[in-house]
């Protein structure tokens, strides 16, 4: 298991790092707006938003969450809306500051969201690899007083887990990754455009991304694979939707379609 935890976390790394030199290279994208989504998201969601869910959710010193327990339909509700609040509003901030400075380009779309993508795939899914190989290490070590240490339940759950799903866990970040490139395009359409409704549109995707893994994580949806799944029809979906919003007309597609549709073909490939 300890291998297969190592091959996704290098897949992981190797997408996101080819990912970036590709887009470097073919489409001339900003390192430094890469950067900057990518402290975008890591404040928004990791800092702001994590404040707010020490102040409403009163997590318990076990972990369990009062309102999950009690209205899982509330926190799932809550949790959906919070993230794409926090996250959305991140883009648009930093699209309109952007504004300001220069005018906007097609490619800031993509380098913004491949910081913030990037980043959430990294700090979330690594960070989840790299915990599922420490627990592995514990449980599979000779001194079991260390590994007697551990939650019942944790080791139920690390001890039953299957190869597959060490793969879908890093699926499941890539597809995350398309989806923060998308969500970008919107909230970037709506600042260059002036248009509102782009924006609306992107918190509520975002709401809507999110769906599946939070009525998982309440034990509303069991299966793993339904909740990929679900994530994979959204997201072709979402990439037929954006290429209709925003490129109905052959003729009228700019750069931005062009590296989209190339950035797209590299991570299929890839997977």
């Amino acid at each position: 298991m300890t291998v297969h935890i190592i091959l996704t976390m290098i897949a992981l790394v190797l997408i996101l790092v080819s990912g970036t030199w590709y887009a470097k290279k073919r489409f001339k994208i900003s390192l430094a707006v890469m950067g900057l989504g990518a402290i975008a998201f890591f404040v928004s969601s990791q800092v702001l938003e994590k404040m707010v869910h020490l102040l409403i959710l009163h997590p318990q010193k076990d972990g369990t969450i009062p309102l999950m327990q009690e209205q899982p339909f509330l926190y799932v509700l809550y949790g959906i809306a919070m993230a794409a609040l926090f996250e959305e509003t991140a883009r648009l901030i930093f699209f309109k500051w952007l504004e300001k400075k220069r005018k906007l380009e097609d490619r800031d779309a993509l380098a913004y969201g491949l910081g913030h993508g990037g980043l959430e795939m990294l700090y979330l899914g690594m960070g989840s690899l790299i915990s599922l190989l420490i627990l592995f290490s514990l449980i599979q070590s000779s001194n079991t007083d260390v590994a007697n240490l551990l939650p019942k339940s944790t080791l139920e759950t690390v001890q039953s887990l299957s190869v597959w799903q060490v793969y879908l866990l890093g699926v499941e970040r890539v597809l995350a990754l398309v989806l923060q490139i998308g969500l970008s395009i919107w909230v970037y359409q709506s600042v260059s455009q002036k248009k509102w409704i782009y924006l609306f549109a992107a918190y509520g995707l975002h709401a809507l991304f999110d769906l599946a893994p939070a009525l998982s994580q309440v034990g509303w949806i069991a299966n793993p694979l339904l909740v990929e799944f679900v994530l994979l029809v959204e997201l072709l979906v979402f990439i037929w939707l954006t290429k209709f919003t925003f490129w109905k007309n052959h003729k009228k597609r700019g750069d931005l379609y062009v590296m989209i549709k190339q950035a797209l073909f590299m991570v299929v490939k890839c997977l």
